[in-house]
């Protein structure tokens, strides 16, 4: 069967009478002259191939076609009208799925009230969350395979934007029985002779935590390679080397046998959220959200 040549025109026109049963005044209310309104009629009429309307002088009726019809007509206008608000929602960032990548350990603590602030404002919206260990400190966005991470930074450049959340101490992490365990604190050049587990692969976020900006070019005794919290630490405790680390690490991830001391001199170690070279709507407005949560959160606090 061949398709039949229909615009919105025609459908609006044939809802507008059938609401109105007056030409004149569905004329009114959908903004053209009657002449116009009688001839798109005719035109949908010819292209249905049967009457729409009974019309005399004195009423305009549906006809047993037109009532059937008609049905599918309001349904058709409807889906096209909610088609558009979902575009204007996906175009002004109000729906849609947002990948959101984070790095383990980084603002553990905020952000499930992150994602909960951004649930409540975008409720339409699909979070879809996935972490990363330290293999992948950039969280994803590097591959684009994420549209906003939190992360800590330092990380390659990739074109993303770094926008800081918060800082934490940088922290020893040591064993317990070490000669430096029961120390209110260090110095981070206490440090530069152990050896170290560091996070795998290379480059400036292994750098950062191995202080390979205190060692005038020596390289650091790279012991043991571990991509998560949980092979840091087990490593630490069973006394293959110490690490360097944040102090959320104290926190959410302590067990026996191993101690954390305070790193004196060196600066505390940001938290960011990061979005990438060119990004969307959503993932603008979860950055927003994010700083927004962060700051409440330390005001209140």
């Amino acid at each position: 069967m061949p398709l039949i040549n229909i615009d919105l025109r025609h459908l609006r026109a044939f809802a507008g009478v059938a609401a109105e049963r007056n030409f004149m005044r569905a004329a009114d209310r959908l903004h053209v002259s009657q002449p116009a309104l009688s001839q798109t009629i005719r035109q949908l009429e010819l292209r249905f191939g049967v009457r729409l309307f009974e019309r005399t002088t004195h009423r305009v009726a549906l006809t047993e076609e037109g009532a059937v019809l008609l049905k599918d007509t309001e349904e058709i206008l409807q889906r096209i009208e909610a088609l558009v608000v979902s575009a204007q929602d996906l175009a002004a960032g109000r729906q849609g799925t947002l990948r959101v990548g984070y790095l383990i350990g980084a603002a553990v603590d905020l952000v499930p009230n992150i994602l909960r602030s951004f649930s409540e404002q975008f409720p339409l919206v699909n979070l879809a969350l996935r972490e990363f260990d330290f293999s992948m400190p950039e969280a994803g966005l590097a591959d684009g395979s994420i549209d906003v991470a939190i992360i800590r930074p330092p990380i390659e450049d990739i074109g993303a934007t770094c926008i800081p959340l918060l800082e934490e101490p940088c922290v020893a992490c040591l064993p317990s029985a070490h000669r430096l365990a029961q120390a209110g604190s260090v110095s981070v050049y206490d440090l530069l002779d152990e050896p170290i587990v560091a996070a795998p692969g290379r480059g400036i976020w292994r750098d950062y935590w191995t202080a390979n900006a205190y060692r005038q070019g020596r390289p650091p005794n790279i012991v043991y390679e571990a991509a998560t919290f949980e092979g840091e630490l087990q490593a630490v405790a069973t006394g293959r080397g110490i690490s360097i680390t944040a102090e959320a690490a104290r926190r959410f991830y302590a067990r026996p046998g191993v101690s954390f001391v305070p790193i004196a001199d060196m600066p505390p170690c940001p938290v960011a959220v990061a979005l990438p070279k060119a990004p969307t709507m959503l993932a603008r407005s979860f950055a927003a959200t994010a700083v927004a949560v962060v700051a409440g959160d330390m005001t209140a606090g």
